[in-house]
């Protein structure tokens, strides 16, 4: 009986992991969709100010490991950038 609760604490601790690192390579790749945005040809001096200020939203949401805040904000910036979410 101990082998299997330890079985199931050692399985539980890694999905725990698993789930934040997920969580955080969701924000990593939106920054990196945000990143690319900027190179875009079309941008217009009011879409580079949402970048910049979803940019600076996204890095701190990334150091507190919120997904969706980061998220959040890189989609309302690329939409008032005119830019697609990938």
């Amino acid at each position: 009986m101990k082998w299997r609760s330890l079985t199931m604490t050692v399985l539980a601790t890694m999905l725990g992991i698993a789930a934040t690192s997920a969580a955080r390579a969701d924000c990593e790749s939106d920054l990196v969709q945000l990143e690319q945005a900027y190179k875009t040809r079309a941008l217009t001096p009011t879409g580079k100010a949402a970048l910049d200020e979803a940019k600076t939203k996204g890095v701190a949401a990334l150091k507190k490991d919120d997904d969706a805040g980061c998220h959040k904000a890189v989609s309302d910036a690329m939409t008032k950038a005119g830019l697609a979410v990938k």
